[in-house]
């Protein structure tokens, strides 16, 4: 026995050395991972398709309509993914999203036909969308808050990663003889059965059913927060996806080869995954606000350069596709961190599904008035409605983000 009074002694503590490490979920490793296939998948068909399209002879505008078909795919996907995810949870939800996306995938193989292609896209955008939302909003509840810039960066770093994976892949698959949609199956395949080990996986809850009054007061505090910041994001994904789905085709008919179209599509991916981390460790350094300014004035000097050089662009096509791209990603990545740190619970859900819906707005009208304006007025047209949204781009963020 200790002598009365004696004061207890401290509890051992252990040395950071003997510390044990600390653990991560593993649904905030996979759950890139698995969209890393999906989008690659994604991109690979698209690519393929929009090229294989105007080599057939469709107009631009036709083949941005069946680019287009994904985005509107995705944008009703985020007007539809919060009641699935309350109903069916994230796991269940997102399995069946890879079941659906590997089928519509099939059958693009199946029909090669413009209005077949443009179906099973709008399928695969769909199906997308709920791995999109489940996946994010799973991310930014389940991520602690000491690092949920580096989960949600890793996510969107692998949406990145499958832009510039997705073009990256169709040269390589020509050149080995394998029809990309088969490889496009394949990754689609990976991406649904890899989702199956999250049903292992303690999910965020989505909402509760018969809780009408709170749901619309988290509803109404979701829409006021994310409006100002869906403005810039509109603007972005309009941006990003009308870089994306058009400039490879269009190349084509500036006289690049299908293989120079699908590396400048690479390059275009490349900005999304290549800028995103540097963006989001500038505006820990010097602001959020001085980031999205200085990202958006060197986009529209790019865009300005290029409708000064339309007729005889060169090398500065494919710097101007890597801008776009990286812009787009970048600011987007960028505005979801802002929500998580703003938000928390179901209201940080609803929030990211109205930034996806506000995105892909975006995403669904780029490719569809990129290819009307560049078979009305030619790249130089093309550019300077680029510009156009750069700069309306740069006065909603400089408004927005005032304070």
């Amino acid at each position: 026995m200790k002598p009365a009074g004696h004061a207890p002694e401290p509890a051992p503590t252990m040395a950071p050395d003997d510390m044990p490490a600390r653990r991560w979920p593993l649904a905030l490793w996979l759950i890139p991972l698995l969209y890393l296939l999906f989008v690659t998948g994604e991109f690979l068909a698209m690519t393929h398709l929009t090229l294989n399209l105007t080599q057939r002879g469709h107009s631009a505008f036709a083949v941005g309509v069946v680019a287009s078909s994904l985005w509107m795919g995705l944008f009703s996907a985020s007007w539809l993914a919060h009641h699935a995810l309350a109903r069916f949870g994230h796991a269940r939800v997102m399995v069946w999203a890879g079941i659906a996306s590997t089928l519509a995938m099939a059958a693009m193989v199946i029909d090669d036909s413009q209005a077949a292609w443009a179906a099973s896209a709008f399928v695969l955008g769909l199906a997308g969308g709920f791995v999109w939302v489940g996946g994010e909003s799973w991310l930014a509840e389940d991520a602690p808050a000491d690092r949920r810039g580096f989960f949600v960066g890793l996510f969107e770093t692998s949406v990145g990663l499958g832009f510039v994976g997705g073009p990256a892949l169709l040269p390589l698959a020509h050149a080995v003889g394998v029809a990309p949609l088969h490889v496009a199956v394949l990754l689609m395949a990976l991406g649904g059965a890899g989702a199956a080990l999250l049903l292992r996986e303690q999910a965020p809850t989505a909402g509760r059913a018969g809780d009408a009054l709170q749901a619309a007061e988290e509803n109404a505090a979701a829409r006021a927060a994310t409006a100002p910041l869906a403005m810039v994001v509109v603007v972005s994904g309009l941006l990003e996806s009308g870089s994306l789905a058009m400039l490879p085709p269009i190349s084509m008919q500036l006289g690049f080869d299908v293989t120079t179209a699908a590396l400048l599509g690479a390059v275009i991916g490349g900005g999304s995954a290549l800028l995103q981390v540097p963006a989001g460790a500038l505006a820990d350094r010097i602001g959020l606000r001085r980031t999205m300014l200085g990202a958006w004035w060197i986009v529209t000097l790019a865009t300005a350069l290029l409708a000064a050089t339309a007729s005889q662009p060169g090398p500065l096509l494919w710097a101007v596709g890597f801008l776009l791209g990286g812009v787009g990603g970048s600011v987007y990545t960028l505005v979801v961190i802002e929500l998580g740190h703003r938000h928390k619970g179901r209201t940080l859900v609803r929030a990211m599904a109205l930034l996806v819906t506000a995105y892909t707005a975006g995403t669904t009208v780029g490719p569809v008035l990129g290819g009307a304006l560049f078979d009305a007025a030619g790249l130089r047209g093309l550019a300077i409605a680029l510009l156009v949204c750069c700069g309306a781009g740069l006065l909603i963020a400089g408004r927005t983000l005032r304070r």
